[in-house]
């Protein structure tokens, strides 16, 4: 019986060509779509999952309540101190991603490497494959190295026991001593790196008069609540000597830290939003191609009823009719997922490629995932094939026989309602993604208040007593406008560092203020501009720069020397009167220069402090060039560094770019909503040129005797089509609300956004609407030329 239904089925799909490609095009690439994007939310849903301990492991959190603010670091003796002082931690570990240069063989090689401590064995799970790496050895860092370091740079030879250095530009060279080798980490985790740097953690206590921030991991035991012990730390730091009141821990789960590290600065991170657009996208594709099915199965349906009503009369039950219905739509599900599966096996590696990682999980490289996906389709394709089969089952055969079957006006309403979701769909998804480029654009384009463009960056170096002579040097290049040696760069943190100070405008409550410390030539160099009073005139604030743990004493000499102030930092600190000191400020503002962001644009205006430093030690240095060959200046640059820092690694960047690189993942977005915009519009369009085409089919006679009676073309495309218009027009009104919430929702996460303007939403269902008819016109437009003659011969 099971065999005869697919025969059936079968013959009813190869029998109705036009039909079966419309409805399997559709439905396959609406499947391979929704299977690549769930692929990507699946992988970042799954960060951070596969280490055994991560429901029990916690990143530190410190939160400044005076502020609101979270950081992802914390004292530095606060874990070890949990440790020893709380029986509910198992275990802690620092662990900080950073990126080291190593000497391979007299070639300067930069690794990914994740700074911990001994203790890191029982915080995570890594294979060991070499060595015992697990045995601390003294008297240097420990370097455990990935698989992939040992083929790619020890394929022959035995690393474990060598030692090796690093290439500094801040001081003399490290020895590392390679303790082990060990499997790749997983790529679905934040802590992803080719190198573990093992050393002894310090400042574990807090006898110290300064004491770092670290970012910080702790393990507690089995059964141990997350709330309660938060709760017990808390109460224990407030009561340690010299306690700050307004400082309070948060413990983040590990599995949570990938999609919820806003703000933090941490290279590899999740955003949760776009993973809630992206599953949004990837449902509304699947549902606009079960739309397309729908629709299309109903319109046949109609057509072949009379095949039906003969069925129930040589008798056929109403179950078996159902079922032969069914099996026709878990056929053309079937094979759609068949073509799906071959469209989604070609395009993985151009989306991995996209995503610039490798996917650990694939619907192709997953067994449990490609049952899953199987299930899912299965199941979807029972549901979608319930309407139809009720509806091609429902009819009384006399009725069918004797020509009196009608479909009910519910029917009707049912289908036309399909429609008005699927163009609402559309036209939604073409306003998100108008309003996301646009977003985009503005914050791309918005003016910085210093120029980003030609703007070169010489990464951190120990300049010693070389900088100025340095940067005298490189000024002599042809095309070098200008340079200058600062503790800040843009696309960084917002200054050297930051202090809270009281707020006048609310007294009682603090307000982060920011420190730039850099030489005389940061304002000319950045080309900010001066609106009030003077830059600095061959005077310096400091000749060393500030620091978090700067004395009072210190602070005290430096209250009298200028510093320059934003316009946002004299509003804000209510500084109404130049030369004269603020104590707010540590130091005499002689000049207000315009606003300018110093930190990201994800982050509002913050006040800002510029201060002159005699010759930096430290620092990047910001080359202004201004030049049409930018690469050659470039190139003299890097030979002269090399000859005052000949055992540095010269690392650079220009700061376009890495500002660019900040709103990467909304940039990926961007391109994601355009690319998938365009195929719902297409499958959307697909769906109305099935329908248009039975509509065709069925009205042939109809148009015939139009034409005779003297209609034109333009006349019979307009009667035909009236009531798609109609339908679109309701979507558009249907979807402009919902879609103007959800995106103003999106856009309150940026500080800076754009208005959402009335010309999207018109720009959106004008472009759907001139498609739609352009694909109903096409179809109508060719019935209605050919000659009426031959549709009426047999009447």
């Amino acid at each position: 019986m099971i065999r005869n239904y697919f025969k059936i089925a079968w013959r009813n799909i190869t029998g109705n060509k036009t039909y079966s490609v419309i409805n399997i095009a559709g439905l396959s690439i609406g499947l391979a779509s929704f299977l690549l994007i769930a692929t990507v939310v699946i992988n970042e849903l799954s960060y951070d999952k596969t280490w055994s301990k991560s429901e029990r492991t916690y990143r530190l959190l410190s939160e400044n309540t005076a502020l609101g603010e979270l950081d992802e670091s914390t004292n530095a003796p606060i874990a070890p101190q949990l440790a020893a002082n709380f029986d509910q931690v198992e275990t802690y570990s620092r662990i900080r991603r950073s990126n080291y240069d190593f000497n391979i063989e007299n070639d300067p090689v930069s690794f990914d490497v994740l700074e911990v401590n001994p203790t890191i064995w029982d915080v995570l799970d890594f294979e060991i494959l070499q060595g015992t790496p697990k045995e601390f050895v003294e008297g240097y860092p420990n370097l455990v190295i990935s698989e992939k370091v040992l083929e790619q740079y020890f394929p022959d030879s035995h690393p474990v026991g060598q030692i090796i250095k690093d290439i500094s530009n801040t001081g003399a060279a490290t020895e590392y001593y390679i303790s082990g080798v060990i499997e790749n980490l997983p790529v679905n985790t934040h802590l992803r790196a080719d190198m573990l740097v093992i050393s002894e953690p310090r400042y574990t206590d807090f006898s110290s008069d300064f004491t770092p921030y670290a970012i910080q991991y702790i393990v507690l035991k089995p059964g141990i609540s997350k709330s309660d012990f938060t709760v017990a730390a808390n109460n224990w730091l407030q009561h340690l000597p010299n306690a700050d009141k307004n400082m309070k821990i948060q413990l983040q789960p590990m599995e949570d830290i990938y999609l919820n590290s806003d703000g933090f600065f941490q290279k590899i991170k999740g955003n949760k939003r776009n993973i809630k657009i992206l599953s949004g996208v990837a449902i509304l594709l699947l549902l606009i191609a079960c739309i397309n099915f729908v629709n299309l199965s109903t319109a046949r349906t109609i057509k072949k009823i009379r095949n039906t009503g003969l069925r129930k009369v040589l008798g056929a039950s109403r179950k078996s009719l159902i079922t032969q219905f069914l099996t026709e739509s878990f056929l053309f599900f079937g094979i759609s997922y068949a073509f799906g599966l071959g469209i989604y096996y070609l395009f993985l590696p151009y989306l991995e490629a996209f995503l610039g990682n490798p996917l650990s999980l694939t619907v192709v490289g997953s067994i449990q995932l490609l049952a899953a996906s199987f299930g899912v389709i299965a199941l979807i394709s029972l549901l979608t094939g319930m309407y139809p089969a009720w509806l091609i089952s429902k009819p009384n055969a006399a009725n069918v026989i004797s020509n009196n079957f009608q479909t009910s006006r519910n029917s009707e309403y049912f289908r036309k309602g399909l429609v008005v979701t699927q163009f609402a769909i559309t036209i939604g998804v073409l306003v998100g993604s108008l309003v996301v480029n646009n977003q985009l654009e503005f914050l791309n384009t918005k003016d910085l208040g210093f120029n980003k463009n030609d703007l070169f960056r010489i990464s951190f170096t120990k300049w010693g007593n070389k900088g100025a002579a340095f940067e005298k040097e490189i000024k002599q290049i042809a095309g070098v406008q200008d340079a200058s040696i600062g503790q800040w760069i843009p696309s960084s943190a917002g200054g050297t560092f930051s202090r809270d100070v009281d707020d006048p405008q609310s007294p009682g409550a603090k307000v982060t203020t920011w420190y730039i410390d850099a030489d005389q030539n940061f304002f000319s160099t950045l080309q900010l501009q001066l609106i009030e009073g003077r830059s600095f005139e061959n005077e310096f604030s400091a000749k060393k720069r500030l620091a978090p743990d700067t004395s009072e004493e210190e602070l005290e000499k430096e209250k009298a020397k200028p510093v320059l102030i934003t316009a946002y930092t004299a509003e804000r600190l209510n500084i109404d009167e130049l030369n004269k000191p603020y104590k707010q400020l540590n130091g005499i503002p002689v000049g207000i220069i315009k606003n300018f962001h110093n930190q990201s644009l994800r982050n509002p205006m913050a006040p800002t402090i510029v201060r002159a430093i005699e010759n930096p030690e430290y620092g990047n240095m910001l080359i202004r060039l201004n030049t049409e060959h930018p690469h050659q200046a470039v190139a003299q640059i890097q030979k002269k560094y090399m000859e005052f820092f000949p055992g540095n690694l010269f690392q650079s960047s220009w700061i376009s770019e890495d500002l660019a690189h900040e709103f990467k993942a909304e940039n990926k977005l961007r391109t994601v909503l355009q690319i998938f915009s365009l195929l719902i519009v297409f499958l959307s369009c697909l769906g109305l040129f099935g329908l248009i085409t039975f509509m065709v089919q069925n009205r042939t006679k109809e148009i015939s005797i139009r034409k005779v009676l003297g209609a034109s073309v333009a006349q019979i495309v307009h009667i035909f089509s009236k009531d798609s218009l109609k339908l679109i027009l309701l979507s558009a009104v249907l979807a402009i609300p919902l879609a103007w919430y959800l995106l103003d929702k999106w856009l309150s996460g940026f500080p800076y956004r754009v208005e959402i303007g009335l010309s999207v939403f018109v720009q959106s269902a004008l472009a759907v609407m001139i498609v739609a008819m352009m694909t109903i016109g096409v179809r109508i437009v060719r019935a209605a030329f050919k000659n009426p003659a031959d549709n009426l011969r047999t009447e």
